[in-house]
């Protein structure tokens, strides 16, 4: 919660303090998440086209993994069990990866 009340108040684009992408700081390259401290400091003020143009596969992804929350945060007495076997079924995974992927591909060559 607290790295969510920085990225609210902090805007990553103009402070020094927020920490640099790893991969993109060793090859110059994106990597899947670049953008994203940005994109969620957007969401935050409720700046949706500001944070889509940073990462929309994070912002499209959204509906996935806030399902894949409830079903490992909040499933006490299995309510969320068939939603779970959805989240984890092999096929979604698999074309969540392939997703994931492609646009880690396409954002470097586009």
């Amino acid at each position: 919660m607290a790295g969510f009340g920085i990225l609210f108040f902090v805007n990553p684009e103009a402070s020094a303090f927020m920490p640099r992408c790893p991969f993109n700081w060793l090859t110059g390259l994106d990597c899947p998440a670049c953008g994203t401290q940005r994109a969620l400091h957007h969401l935050f003020h409720l700046q949706f086209r500001e944070a889509f143009a940073y990462n929309p596969f994070l912002i499209i992804s959204f509906p996935y993994l806030f399902a894949l929350v409830l079903c490992q945060w909040f499933n006490d007495g299995g309510r969320f069990d068939a939603l779970k076997r959805v989240c984890h079924h092999h096929v979604v995974v698999n074309v969540y990866l392939v997703l994931l992927v492609a646009w880690w591909i396409l954002r470097n060559v586009l």
